[in-house]
């Protein structure tokens, strides 16, 4: 009797001896993802961090021109941080470091703090 779901029906010549004995039939073999984008969008969001810190550190101890370098560079990878980050989530490549890169290089990024830093002090 079929009820149009044919999809669901077994076919009438379906062998019995078709079946592994065992009973237990094995899970399809995936590729391995590789996960090194995800780390390498984390890697440079940790790296991002730890540039502007240090750039403000030189900003508060008088070398401005290297705290401007510094500065500049902690925006270029703010910037790689959250593409990396993007290209690991879309490719399912180290998901959860890629969330993290997109998420550290938006909110720590330092004209973000900047804009935010000076809306709290205008209240």
């Amino acid at each position: 009797m079929t009820d149009g779901l044919q999809i669901f029906d077994v076919p009438a010549d379906a062998d019995d001896a078709a079946a592994p004995e065992s009973g237990l039939v094995d899970a399809p073999q995936h590729p391995h993802r590789p996960r090194w984008p995800g780390s390498l969008a984390g890697g440079l969001a940790i790296l991002m961090v730890i540039t502007w810190a240090v750039g403000l550190a030189c900003a508060l101890g008088g070398l401005l021109e290297l705290a401007v370098g510094l500065s500049y560079s902690a925006l270029l990878l703010s910037v790689l941080a959250v593409l990396a980050g993007l290209v690991a989530v879309v490719g399912r490549w180290g998901r959860g470091w890629g969330i993290a890169a997109i998420a550290v290089g938006v909110l720590l990024n330092p004209l973000v703090l900047l804009h935010v830093l000076t809306w709290i002090g205008a209240l």
